[in-house]
């Protein structure tokens, strides 16, 4: 399939890796919706020889899951989308390169460069090394052209998306200590995944709140990552978890290179995000509320001396995952940026 065939109403056929997730069934739940893409194929590990309609009923499909340990290589797909945990993917992603077929990736595997950091941050080994220099880290607002030229894309985490989103802004206009980047991160309980927990058991969580790795999470060095380009910065992330389903607000605490009025920090959200039919700027704190089901990032800044606060709502399973991932797919094909992305939220 080619950018020209997309364009020309060719349909993308898409295959899920993974569906029978959270991220991978809100990826069927958008596909349904987008004009130029029909999904052919899906696979979920757990829960293969069950169909999407019986897993997940609110999804209309009689479509049966495959296993995909077991599936041969899929040879009648244009993409395949990963939306598994770490190390899930290295057997699979290789030989859909091999044979020409676009891979976006939702999980973890491909969005550090250096892959000694796996054994550090996933404490797996890598198993596809070169893959990490092919890989594009597609936060599309700041990927540029780089999205039209890769043929693996490495989706940001739901975390990273939210906050990255506050910071790049003033990261990239060298306006803030590059130091001095703190992160709250609160997220719904879907951010834990599916499978079951105790501390994502109901009476463990209702009615509560709970901070968790505290200066120990995986998303720092993917965060600190994405900010080297534009002369690196250091962060500093807790995050939250909270009883309730989707959403994450990122409240971003920063402290400014010399002055910044309310205007000019006002400005410099707008001028980043000025072409992004997804981001913005909200003239109060955002609630998670007024962007869930969506792929829109509300934002918002406020200014007092040299202390900056910026925060961000975004829905994980959407912004922070599946949205993104088709976002990315919709530029790689050259299709307009919010087919199959137009759904208002739902609220209340």
């Amino acid at each position: 399939m080619t950018k020209e065939m997309a364009q020309q109403g060719t349909k993308i056929r898409a295959g899920i890796v993974g569906a029978s997730g959270y991220a991978g069934a809100e990826l069927v739940r958008l596909l349904a919706s987008h004009p130029a893409t029909e999904v052919v194929r899906l696979a979920g590990e757990s829960r293969a020889g069950v169909s999407v309609g019986d897993l997940y009923p609110h999804l209309n499909s009689s479509a049966i899951l495959e296993k995909a340990s077991e599936s041969p290589l899929w040879t009648d797909v244009d993409i395949v989308f990963f939306a598994l945990p770490a190390g899930q993917s290295f057997r699979l992603v290789p030989r859909y390169l091999e044979q020409g077929t676009v891979v976006i990736d939702l999980g973890p595997d491909y969005r550090l460069r250096d892959p000694a950091l796996y054994r550090k941050v996933y404490g797996i080994d890598h198993m596809f090394p070169e893959g990490l220099s092919r890989a594009v880290y597609a936060l599309p607002e700041w990927a540029g052209n780089s999205l039209g030229k890769g043929s693996l894309v490495s989706c940001p985490g739901c975390f990273p998306t939210g906050a990255l989103l506050g910071i790049l802004p003033f990261l990239h206009r060298g306006r803030i200590k590059r130091d001095m980047i703190f992160v709250d991160g609160k997220s719904g309980i879907t951010g834990a995944g599916r499978g079951l927990t105790l501390e994502t058991h109901f009476p463990e969580i209702s009615e509560g709140v709970l901070a968790y790795k505290l200066l120990d999470h995986r998303h720092v060095p993917e965060m600190e990552q994405a900010m080297e380009g534009m002369g690196g910065g250091r962060v500093t992330f807790v995050p939250h978890l909270l009883p309730f389903n989707r959403g994450i607000l990122s409240t971003i605490y920063m402290v400014t290179e010399g002055p910044c009025s309310q205007e000019e920090a006002d400005r410099m959200i707008d001028e980043s995000y000025r072409d992004s039919p997804f981001v913005r700027r909200v003239a109060s704190p955002p609630n998670t509320m007024s962007v869930r089901g969506t792929n829109n990032v509300h934002i918002h800044a406020r200014i007092q001396e040299d202390r900056l606060v910026v925060l961000t709502a975004i829905d994980n399973l959407v912004r922070g995952a599946a949205g993104q991932a088709i976002q990315s797919m919709n530029r790689i094909f050259g299709l307009n940026e919010t087919d199959g992305l137009r759904q208002e939220a739902l609220f209340p």
